[in-house]
C-alpha cells in the first residue's frame, strides 16, 4: 500500500477485486438502505412491544376493577355473575368423517327416494300401456 519503506503501511498488501462500473455511491446507497431497514424493523418491534405492554396493563387494571366490583356485590349480598367463555375449536378427523358420512348417507337416501318415485311412476305407466296394448290383442 505504501510506496516508500519508511511509510507506515509499506509492507501491507490489499487484495481488492476490480468491479466493472462500480461506483462508491452504490456501496454507500446500499449501506444507507440497510441501515434504514434495520431502523424500521427496530421501530416496529418497539411499537409491537409497547402495544403488548399496554394491552397487558389495561387487562390488569380491568381485572382489578372487576374484582373490586365483585367484592362489593358479595358484601352487599347481590348475585355475582361469573362469565364463562366458549371457544369453537377445529373439528377432529373423526367428526369430519362422521359429518361426511352423514352427508353422503343423506344424499344417497335422496337418490333412493327419487328412484322409488320414478319406479312408482313407471309402474303406473306400465299398467296404462298394458291396458292399451292388451285391449288391442283382445279385439283381434
Amino acid at each position: 500500500m505504501g510506496t516508500r519503506k519508511r511509510q507506515r503501511f509499506a509492507s501491507d498488501l490489499w487484495c481488492i477485486k476490480y468491479l466493472h462500473r462500480f461506483q462508491w455511491t452504490h456501496l454507500s446507497e446500499r449501506l444507507a438502505f440497510e441501515q434504514t431497514v434495520q431502523q424500521q424493523r427496530l421501530r416496529t418491534e418497539v411499537s409491537q412491544a409497547k402495544r403488548e405492554t399496554n394491552f397487558y396493563l389495561n387487562n390488569v387494571d380491568r381485572s382489578a376493577h372487576l374484582d373490586t366490583v365483585r367484592r362489593k356485590r358479595q358484601r352487599d349480598g347481590q348475585q355475582v355473575d361469573e362469565r364463562t367463555w366458549d371457544f369453537t375449536q377445529r373439528q377432529t378427523e373423526e367428526e369430519i368423517q362422521m359429518r361426511k358420512r352423514k352427508k353422503k348417507d343423506s344424499v344417497s337416501q335422496k337418490h333412493l327416494d327419487k328412484a322409488r318415485l320414478i319406479q312408482q311412476k313407471s309402474q303406473s305407466n306400465v299398467s296404462l300401456l298394458a291396458k292399451i296394448f292388451n285391449s288391442k290383442h283382445q279385439s283381434d
